[in-house]
């Protein structure tokens, strides 16, 4: 059990160095809808801050990250101060958060702090023909060791013949699929299903950066070391507590 967590936690330590290249942009109001300058923005990734601050414009822009869920902690002087939590954030996209209103705290001596959860959005705004697959989905599937598997689950446009993708009748060969921002050349390669961090699927709409592709894409993220680790130490603490 532990080398095959150590061999996991190797896995995302490679793939990390390709994927992170995501971020998390937003704006910031107060409660009556007017921009605030100099908001801090920050996410904390595995002990370490990635912060920021909103422009004139109440624009706050969070980068590089990896893929993977974040709470957002948003936090101004003589305001209330605001955690986003399950902000879920994919390889390669940029997540857009809801606007953010901040209220006046009219108790200096306890600030206080308002959580609330930011719901993902079924359609990406800036590319609606992309699928994101979070984690937690793909780990409950059958065959969630294989993209192409778990990408025929939640597609019905995506069907394999002869152990390749078929994207709404593409002949066999015609589509790609990338584990960490890497093609790799075996479509049926498969990844510790621990070690997953999330999918997305082009079934339509492909980005001219994947060249002459004419079926669809996979994008398959791996969970980062921190993810691997927090889980492990999770782990650890349940199994001596029994």
């Amino acid at each position: 059990m532990k080398t095959l967590i150590l061999m996991a936690l190797l896995i995302a330590a490679t793939g990390g160095l390709f994927a992170q290249s995501s971020a998390i942009h937003g704006k910031v109001f107060d409660e009556n809808g007017n921009p605030l300058y100099a908001v801090n923005v920050s996410v904390n990734v595995g002990g370490s801050i990635v912060g920021s601050t909103t422009d004139f414009d109440g624009v706050f822009k969070l980068k590089p990250l990896n893929a993977g869920t974040y709470t957002v902690d948003i936090s101004y002087v003589g305001y209330r101060s605001v955690q986003k939590t399950d902000v879920k954030v994919y390889n390669n996209q940029i997540t857009f958060m809801s606007d953010v209103r901040l209220t006046v705290n009219a108790e200096i001596i306890d600030p206080g702090i308002v959580i609330t959860a930011e719901r993902e959005p079924m359609i990406k705004i800036d590319n609606p023909s992309i699928i994101p697959v979070p984690s937690a989905t793909i780990v409950k599937m059958p065959g969630a060791k294989n993209p192409v598997m778990v990408a025929r689950n939640i597609s019905s446009d995506i069907q394999v013949v002869e152990n390749k993708m078929v994207v709404r009748g593409s002949r066999p060969g015609s589509s790609s699929v990338y584990i960490d921002g890497i093609k790799v050349r075996d479509e049926m390669t498969s990844l510790p299903t621990m070690a997953i961090g999330s999918m997305e699927l082009y079934t339509g709409g492909i980005p001219a950066k994947y060249g002459d592709v004419t079926g669809g894409v996979i994008m398959m993220t791996s969970k980062s070391y921190f993810d691997l680790y927090n889980e492990y130490m999770a782990l650890e603490s349940r199994t001596q507590n029994f």
